[in-house]
């Protein structure tokens, strides 16, 4: 229950007290509150958590002060501890969990942020107002990837908080990857990122994303953004090596697929021990799948993490153009 504040409340004890007690008597219950709030008495801080009349249930001992004796007639003053502004500032200003257990409303002005929904949302003290959307979210950090691929001049950074990739643009296309050890099946990993590139003829497979790698045959799949002229479609393809002239699209991905103009893509990859499974998201909580194939499909991976294609944004044509490709990943999820 939220805590709950009075001026100058005080009483004193209606009779005497050891220090297990858990239920005390005082002699007027009046500038009291219903609870939860804290009083001393003597040198002992206790938390009132119930009021029946005149009957304070407490728990003893509070913020470091030690469960003692007190005497008939000995004051108890409702007080303002430390203890009290913490819990305040830790839940009466924001509550956080699932959308399930989301208390109810009644604490004006406290803010909820749910771990499974797309709203914040605002208790106006009778009910809760949602604004949004928003996700939860959990970024990666570049030491994460302990393994670079055709680093050259790329860099990967922490960027006000995300993890942000950057292939210079090249004339010749080459991937650039951070990558990490696979995971041991089964698992699924969830993963949010903000392209930072656009369409050309250059990159009409697929020009960044999540990428799965066999190291020892080079061989490399990515799940993300591509596109030719205008459009940027949402797409996977398969290369023998990191140097793609051509790619094979994912067996079973849909073509031609145009993404939607929100800049935020969410993918699902799931490694269920039979299956590699990709699904699409614009908002994290409801998914496409995309495709479907065994484990072994064009590579055994044993290599995971985030690439772009260098020569993605490069244009030989009249006006040249030389555009870095990048993409910032916010979130990183694996269960």
């Amino acid at each position: 229950m939220a805590e709950q504040f009075k001026n100058l409340a005080s009483a004193s004890l209606a009779s005497g007290i050891d220090d297990v007690t858990t239920s005390l008597v005082v002699s007027s219950a009046m500038g009291f509150t219903g609870g939860d709030f804290r009083i001393l008495i003597d040198s002992e801080i206790m938390k009132v958590t119930g009021v029946s009349g005149t009957t304070f249930t407490v728990v003893r001992g509070q913020e470091g002060t030690s469960a003692a004796s007190h005497a008939s007639a000995t004051a108890a003053f409702h007080v303002l501890t430390a203890g009290a502004l913490d819990a305040h500032d830790q839940d009466d200003l924001a509550a956080f969990g699932t959308y399930a257990a989301r208390p109810a409303a009644g604490t004006p002005g406290r803010i909820f942020l749910p771990t499974d929904g797309a709203f914040i949302e605002r208790d106006d003290g009778t009910s809760w107002t949602k604004f949004g959307p928003i996700w939860p979210m959990t970024p990666p950090q570049p030491s994460d990837f302990s393994t670079w691929l055709n680093q050259s001049t790329a860099a990967c950074t922490n960027t006000y908080g995300p993890m942000h990739l950057v292939g210079p643009s090249s004339s010749s296309a080459i991937w650039r990857a951070v990558l990490k050890s696979y995971p041991t099946p089964p698992f699924t990993l969830v993963t949010a990122f903000l392209p930072n590139t656009i369409a050309n003829a250059y990159s009409s497979y697929v020009t960044l994303g999540l990428c799965i790698r066999d190291s020892a045959s080079a061989k490399m799949e990515v799940y993300g953004l591509g596109g030719a002229g205008a459009d940027m479609n949402i797409r996977g393809y398969y290369f023998a090596s990191a140097t793609p002239s051509s790619g094979t699209s994912v067996t079973g991905w849909p073509t031609g697929q145009h993404f939607s103009e929100s800049p935020l893509v969410w993918l699902k990859y799931v490694d269920d021990s039979t299956n590699r499974i990709i699904s699409l998201s614009v908002n994290g909580l409801t998914w496409t799948q995309l495709a479907s194939n065994t484990r072994t499909t064009n590579l055994t991976p044993d290599q995971i993490g985030v690439a772009v294609q260098a020569n993605a944004g490069y244009s030989s044509s009249s006006p040249a153009m030389a555009i870095d490709t990048g993409i910032t990943v916010l979130h990183w999820s694996q269960s």
